[in-house]
């Protein structure tokens, strides 16, 4: 019925515009905004839609919208997981109504061709497509050697890195200014005439916000308290006596290694979760490069190499930089 609908607007708009031509009672720019030219294009785009899909390779089939007991139950479920109970008869019916409406509306757009050259259809189709394969990629666990495996190819991703504890007395350049570093060295000079004497590295130099004595830290995290600097220059220290002055984010300080914790290869028990976790993202990326390889192996896919060098690029950076 609504594909005869359209034709007869089709012809009434028609009519219409004959009845009235540009340029004598309304004119062009009139016609332009009467809401009966806009319904008639629309008409004939739709009249159109079902032209192809009445034709089309699949012919009656694209015009039958079929819902089956198993989308009906898949709607239930939806609206059960959402709301935490049943929907009612007219909700369910809603529901029913809401899906033939989008397929309705779906499929007419595609027949249009609505969906070429839409950025954000074509993506997420693309999308789709890829969640589908990571789904299938992630369905069988790994077993306890491949994870095993999986941890000795990539040791350094899982390293347990050296530690350092360490004590620091600080001195504030902000507020001595070129006397901090006068100060500390000569602190420094006299805590390594006598070494064996007992220091609280609180008690000395100036106050500090943060505590003056670490229990055995990564250099990342060091750095991420005082600064790379202090970390670099940290991690380069003997242990066991009073060096520096050491620079940081907040100024001066004397500092002492004061236990050292060497990096070591940690077993697979210490880092299963992480282990798992990257093995199954390894898999996902392997299943999603296997199958647009294959997929792609069906298309002719032809570049044109001479508009891409022709275009001007951005220089790819030197070094490590992005």
């Amino acid at each position: 019925m609504s594909f005869v609908r359209n034709r007869l607007a089709v012809h009434e708009g028609w009519n219409r515009m004959t009845l009235d031509p540009p340029g004598t009672r309304r004119g062009l720019a009139a016609l332009l905004r009467d809401p009966l030219l806009h319904y008639l294009l629309i008409g004939l785009a739709l009249t159109a839609a079902f032209g192809v899909l009445r034709t089309g390779p699949a012919g009656e089939d694209e015009l039958r919208i079929q819902v089956d007991a198993a989308r009906i139950q898949w709607l239930h479920r939806s609206w059960e997981a959402r709301w935490q109970r049943p929907p009612t008869a007219v909700e369910l019916r809603g529901l029913v109504d809401d899906h033939v409406r989008q397929e309705v509306l779906y499929r007419t757009g595609l027949a249009m061709g609505l969906d070429r050259d839409d950025e954000v259809f074509r993506r997420r189709i693309q999308q789709k497509i890829e969640m589908m394969t990571e789904d299938l990629a992630t369905q069988v666990q790994p077993a306890e050697v491949e994870l095993q495996a999986f941890l000795e190819t990539h040791l350094d991703v899982y390293r347990v890195p050296e530690q350092r504890g360490f004590s620091h007395i600080y001195f504030n350049r902000d507020a001595r200014g070129d006397e901090a570093f006068v100060a500390a060295t000569e602190l420094l000079a006299e805590l390594q005439a006598s070494p064996a004497a007992p220091v609280r590295a609180a008690e000395l130099g100036d106050r500090f916000m943060l505590a003056h004595e670490f229990e055995p830290l990564p250099r990342q995290r060091v750095g991420r308290e005082f600064g790379e600097a202090f970390a670099t220059a940290l991690f380069g220290l003997a242990p066991g006596s009073w060096q520096g002055p050491v620079a940081s984010a907040y100024g001066l300080h004397l500092v002492r290694v004061d236990e050292v914790t060497p990096g070591r290869e940690p077993e697979l028990a210490e880092v299963r979760d992480e282990v798992r976790r990257d093995f199954l993202e390894a898999a996902r990326q392997r299943a999603r490069e296997e199958v647009y390889a294959n997929l792609a192996r069906e298309y002719t896919i032809a570049i044109d190499e001479e508009a891409l060098d022709a275009l001007p690029v951005t220089p790819a950076p030197s070094g490590n930089g992005r």
